[in-house]
């Protein structure tokens, strides 16, 4: 089994401890009590990791914030008649509900500490034609990704990652293929450091603040501006029709990184070191915020498409 708090493989003990009337389940590698619904249910719902990289303020907390709001407030088990989710923890529980409640406030999480931080675990029941799962959501300050020993140190979570997950706000960077290829490039030998395979990952970028690429987004580039008008949960009761228009989504903005971007030396990096490369763009929050508030209410676009990529 594998633990959510030190990520080692491990069998769990179960044992009274101080302050407890009852047995717990306890990790003999870092001692830390483990949830009973994860313990419990591992093989019914094993973890998959879900972990965010990204550089400093290029939305990796809201993003995670707005996947909680849109798992929790978009009525998806309107379309999937099985559909849950559920918390395992305490932790977990209020964080889930103290982000959705300030994306409705209008306010935004604060910026995540450095620090190896613990994880969210959030179990997935019933979404058509994957398998049931408790996500493992991680995050942790964007510093974290700048040099490998940061990564190593802080983010160690990213070796037990099926999916690489890089977040690029476009809007925010000066040179996009420069400071695209250093994030990868940052993460490829904080793998290596870690003892970690990149070549058994599948590798998904997102484009974040997708809002704010009208500019980007215009003349030849009009399909994508398209699509990320639709929404979220656009397409979701047809899955096969969905999982048509991610693939198509993503080899247009493959195409849009090199000849847009001029990035051709992060996509053919990539393809080298993983197993498979996906891209996708959303908006987090529908809008730009002004300071820590949302001048609209919160509209997330396309928050599920990277947890669909991943799944």
């Amino acid at each position: 089994m594998l633990c959510p708090f030190c990520l080692g493989k491990t069998r769990f003990s179960k044992r009274v401890v101080t302050g407890t009337r009852w047995p717990v389940f306890l990790c003999p590698l870092c001692n830390e009590q483990i949830p009973a619904l994860y313990a419990n249910d591992y093989r019914r719902y094993p973890p998959v990791v879900l972990s965010a990289v990204g550089f400093r303020q290029h939305g990796k907390t809201v993003y995670l914030a707005s996947l909680f709001h849109a798992l929790k407030r978009l009525k998806l088990a309107d379309h999937w008649t099985e559909f849950f989710t559920m918390a395992l923890n305490e932790d977990s529980l209020d964080t889930v509900y103290e982000n959705v409640g300030l994306l409705e406030k209008g306010e935004l999480p604060d910026s995540t500490p450095k620090n190896f931080p613990r994880p969210t675990m959030v179990r997935l029941n019933g979404v058509p034609q994957h398998a049931n799962c408790t996500l493992l959501c991680y995050d942790t300050a964007g510093e974290c990704f700048e040099r490998p020993t940061e990564l190593v140190q802080f983010a160690g979570f990213v070796r037990r990652a099926r999916t690489a997950t890089l977040l690029f706000s476009l809007a925010d960077f000066r040179t996009p293929d420069h400071e695209m290829h250093q994030l990868l490039n940052s993460y490829i030998v904080g793998m290596g450091e870690l003892g970690g395979r990149t070549e058994e990952q599948h590798l998904i970028v997102v484009y974040t603040k997708a809002d704010r690429l009208y500019d980007y987004f215009k003349g030849e580039w009009q399909d994508l501006r398209d699509y990320l008008a639709t929404g979220t949960v656009d397409g979701l009761a047809e899955l096969d029709h969905y999982a048509q228009q991610q693939r198509w989504i993503s080899a247009r903005l493959r195409y849009f990184t090199e000849t847009r971007l001029d990035a051709y030396e992060f996509v053919h990096a990539a393809d080298r070191h993983f197993r498979s490369v996906s891209f996708c763009a959303i908006s987090a929050l529908g809008t730009d915020p002004a300071g820590q508030r949302l001048p609209v209410q919160v509209s997330p676009r396309r928050v599920l498409d990277p947890r669909f990529w991943m799944m």
